[in-house]
C-alpha cells in the first residue's frame, strides 16, 4: 500500500512538473591523498564560481574540460591558494564543463557543478562529487539521478547524448511508464527495474482518487498525518520489498560495468525510489552520513518549483495540505530506510550482501570504478 501511494503521488506531481535549479554543495572530512577537503563548482547561467578548501599551504591550479576522465591541461582557468575561490565566465558553449583542481602536493580533483540545469528535468543532477569518511572522493560524470525524463526536450537529450549516458535504470511501474513514457537517448539502453512491482495494483486507484478529486478517498489516504507516515512507511518497504530488492540488485551489477557508464537511474520525481538508490549507493562507498541526508534533501530544493506548481494546479481538485507532505522529502523519510537496514541487516554492507544479494566482487568492482584518491 505505502508503495503505491508514493507511486500515485508522484505521478500527480510529475503530470505538473516546471524547471527548478540548486547548488552544489561541499563535504569537509579529514585529508587524505586527494587534499581537498571540500570543494564546489555553483553554475549561473554562463558563470562557474569554483571554491576548494585544502589543509596545506601548497598552491592549485584551476583546468576546465569538457570529458571528467580527461580535463587536460589546455584550458587554464585559474591559480589560487590552498583554499581559493575563482570565477569563469569565459567558456564556450558545451553539454557540461568540468574543472580540475590540481594542486602542487598530491592528486587533482575533478568537480562539476551538481546539477545539469535541464529545464525538462530539473532533479537531473550528478551523484558524484561527495567525499568519503576515509578521505576518497566520489568521481562526477559516471552516474546520475533524475526525475522523469518523460518532457526532455530535445536540446536536453541532445546534452545527455553528448555525455556519453549509456544506460537509464527506470525505476517506475508500468502503469507511470504507460502515462508518461520516456524520451529516448540516442545511444542508451533503456531498461525497466520496478520497485514498486509489489504494490502496482493499487497505483491507478490512488491516483484516481487524487486526481477526480474524491475528497473522501483522499482524506482516507492522506487524512490526520497518513500522508507522512505513509511516505515513512515507504522508507521501509524500499529495503524490504522483494520488488524493490530485485530492482535495486540489477542497477548496481550494471553500474559494476564500465560499459554501461554514464548511467542515470530514475523515477518520476527523483526523490523516493530514487533518493534510496542514491543514498544507499553513497552510504555503500563510505560517504559520511550527514552528507548523505543533505544530498536527499536537495529534492526540495531541485523540485521546489515544480511543487508549487503542482499544489497551485492540483488545489481544487485536492487540500495541498494533504500534497505538501509527500510531493517533497523528509530526513524522517530517509532515516526509516536506513533504520530498517540496521534492523534488517546490521547496516549497509549486510544490507548489500544479504539483502540485495550483491556479491562481494561486485560491491568492490563498484568501489574501484567509483572511488577516486
Amino acid at each position: 500500500m505505502a508503495a503505491a501511494v508514493l507511486v500515485a503521488l508522484a505521478l500527480v506531481a510529475a503530470a505538473c512538473s516546471s524547471s527548478g535549479s540548486s547548488t552544489s554543495t561541499a563535504t569537509t572530512v579529514a585529508a587524505a591523498k586527494i587534499p581537498f577537503t571540500a570543494a564546489k563548482v555553483l553554475q549561473e547561467g554562463s558563470t562557474y564560481t569554483v571554491s576548494w578548501e585544502s589543509p596545506g599551504d601548497a598552491g592549485v591550479t584551476v583546468y576546465a574540460g569538457t570529458d571528467p576522465q580527461n580535463v587536460g591541461t589546455a584550458r587554464q582557468v585559474g591559480t589560487g591558494a590552498a583554499t581559493g575561490t575563482i570565477t569563469v565566465s569565459d567558456l564556450p558553449d558545451a553539454p557540461r564543463w568540468y574543472f580540475e583542481l590540481v594542486p602542487a602536493e598530491g592528486d587533482p580533483l575533478v568537480v562539476a557543478d551538481r546539477s545539469l540545469h535541464l529545464a525538462s528535468a530539473p532533479n537531473f543532477r550528478d551523484v558524484g562529487g561527495y567525499r568519503t569518511a576515509d578521505g576518497q572522493w566520489v568521481e562526477m560524470g559516471k552516474l546520475y539521478r533524475a526525475d522523469s525524463l518523460a518532457k526532455l526536450t530535445p536540446e536536453d537529450t541532445a546534452k545527455l547524448e553528448a555525455m556519453g549516458v549509456k544506460l537509464v535504470c527506470d525505476l517506475r511501474t508500468d502503469y507511470e511508464r504507460q502515462q508518461n513514457p520516456d524520451v529516448t537517448i540516442p545511444g542508451s539502453e533503456a531498461i525497466q527495474l520496478n520497485v514498486a512491482a509489489d504494490g502496482a495494483d493499487l497505483t491507478k486507484q490512488i491516483t484516481d482518487a487524487i486526481l477526480t478529486g474524491n475528497a473522501a478517498a483522499q482524506q482516507e489516504i492522506l487524512g490526520n498525518g497518513k500522508g507522512k507516515e505513509l511516505m515513512i512507511t515507504g522508507g521501509s518497504t524500499f529495503v524490504t520489498s522483494p520488488s524493490a530488492q530485485a530492482a535495486y540488485k540489477t542497477m548496481y551489477e550494471r553500474i559494476a560495468d564500465p560499459a554501461n557508464l554514464a548511467t542515470v537511474f530514475h523515477c518520476s520525481a527523483g526523490k523516493d525510489r530514487t533518493g534510496w538508490a542514491a543514498a544507499s549507493f553513497l552510504t555503500m562507498l563510505g560517504v559520511p552520513q550527514d552528507v548523505v541526508f543533505s544530498d536527499y534533501l536537495l529534492s526540495n530544493d531541485y523540485l521546489a518549483a515544480s511543487n508549487e506548481a503542482t499544489l497551485a494546479k492540483t488545489k481544487a481538485i485536492i487540500d495541498p495540505a494533504l500534497l505538501q507532505p509527500v510531493i517533497g522529502v523528509a530526513p524522517e523519510y530517509l532515516q526509516a530506510s536506513f533504520d530498517t537496514v540496521q534492523n534488517e541487516y546490521g547496516g549497509i554492507d549486510g544490507y548489500m550482501t544479504d539483502g540485495l544479494g550483491l556479491s562481494q566482487a561486485t560491491i568492490d568492482q563498484i568501489k574501484s570504478e567509483f572511488l577516486a584518491g
